[in-house]
């Protein structure tokens, strides 16, 4: 039984040297320090720090293009179907890394996959890796919908953040909704923090719904942890607030849509006519993704959180972007210039592997508009030579496309 007295008490965690073919399960990933990958294992209720080999650094211009990535990653677990369960960029090599789950038993492999198409199982027998149990873990048989275990949801997100790594999920405490954070390398005492939120479309204070999504931001000399939860309350919470055994309530600063379940969020910058500028992108499985400038949050900040319901299907508090993203699973920066989009694209019922640039335009060939008949010509249009012709020259030649550029004239 959850005991609100338990739901105070500092959280302890083990750590052992172990084979990382102990590995039950992958809910998540993250992109720790010197070629460490963390693995969260929701059925052992267990991070895995894996110790991988180092990469090669990014290519210039690395482009991916992979229309069929289910195949590719099918080959790799001998044919069975696959589900996706992650995906992440090891830094500033260009290699992406796909946890998924395969087979009726739904067992978890790695797998890394560079533009080239090369894909690769990363053997987790001979990976070298240390773990640590998260206690306090979900322990009920309960499963939501009859299908999915509460137990998996003991790791929602995970990232690695100023020398920490941060696990967001439940526990089996009162106030369920828990965010955890690890030390690494493992072995010393962790802090684990009970959050709640109001929740504006709800009406109500919520306690058990955990962060689906998370990032990190700065403004006015102070880091914040951003999270959004389903249905879409996007809250923030000053890492200063983050103490162990504490209980606290993040503040409410937009309500982004209903009927959603977030599924990624990463933070980048975007330098334009000589100024950088720094922003949050929000992936969510039912709605478009929504970018987020962190001058946005630094000004809901200064004003009073959402304390009153929202009335149904009205999205308020920041003034956000929607950009094309419909169908992304996960998504990652991959350079300065790019992000790498897992996605089921739609149209088409495909697990696709693709990059995109950081101004969130489109992939042209997702597309079949005016420019792409191939009677369709620029001539004498002085509009179109300017603001379009370059974009699309660009955009055909990272596609795959630069036969299909079309000539000035």
């Amino acid at each position: 039984m959850r005991t609100l007295s338990s739901a105070l008490t500092v959280l302890f965690f083990t750590s052992t040297a172990a084979c990382a073919a102990n590995v039950q399960s992958i809910s998540r990933l993250a992109a720790g320090p010197d070629n460490v990958l963390f693995v969260a294992d929701w059925k052992a209720a267990r991070v895995h720090a894996l110790a991988l080999p180092p990469a090669a650094p990014t290519p210039a211009r690395s482009v991916f293009n992979i229309l069929d990535l289910e195949d590719l990653l099918s080959r790799q677990v001998g044919g069975a179907r696959v589900t996706i369960e992650d995906m992440l960029v090891r830094p500033g090599t260009g290699v992406v890394v796909v946890a998924v789950s395969y087979g009726a038993s739904k067992l978890p492999a790695l797998i890394s996959v560079t533009s080239d198409r090369k894909a690769r199982r990363i053997d987790l027998k001979s990976a070298k890796s240390t773990s640590m149990a998260l206690r306090n873990a979900p322990t009920t048989a309960y499963s939501f919908w009859r299908e999915t275990p509460e137990r998996s949801f003991t790791v929602t997100d995970m990232k690695w953040h100023q020398g920490q790594l941060f696990v967001a999920g439940l526990s089996n405490q009162d106030f369920s909704s828990t965010l955890r954070r690890l030390p690494y390398p493992f072995g010393s005492q962790q802090a684990t923090t009970s959050v709640e939120i109001f929740h504006g479309g709800h009406n109500l204070m919520e306690t058990r719904a955990p962060i689906r999504a998370m990032s990190f931001a700065n403004w006015g000399g102070k880091s914040y942890l951003v999270a959004a939860y389903t249905c879409t309350p996007l809250v923030i919470i000053p890492m200063e607030d983050l103490k162990d055994g504490a209980h606290i309530r993040g503040k409410t600063v937009a309500e982004l849509g209903y009927g959603n379940t977030p599924a990624d969020m990463i933070a980048y910058s975007r330098s334009e006519s000589g100024k950088t500028e720094d922003f949050l992108l929000l992936i969510n499985f039912d709605r478009a993704a929504n970018i987020i400038p962190v001058s946005q949050l630094q000004a809901a900040d200064a004003r009073p959180g959402i304390e009153k319901v929202v009335p149904f299907g009205q999205i308020t508090g920041l003034d956000v972007t929607q950009a094309p993203l419909s169908g992304t699973l996960r998504i990652d920066n991959l350079d300065d210039a790019s992000f790498v989009i897992l996605r089921r694209r739609l149209e088409k019922d495909a697990l696709q592997l693709v990059s995109m640039g950081k101004d969130l335009t489109f992939r042209l060939s997702d597309h079949v508009s005016e420019y792409a008949f191939p009677e369709y010509s620029f001539k004498n249009d002085t509009f179109q030579l300017q603001n379009i012709k370059p974009r699309q020259d660009m955009l055909l030649k990272d596609e795959g496309f630069p036969d299909l550029i079309k000539a000035s004239e």
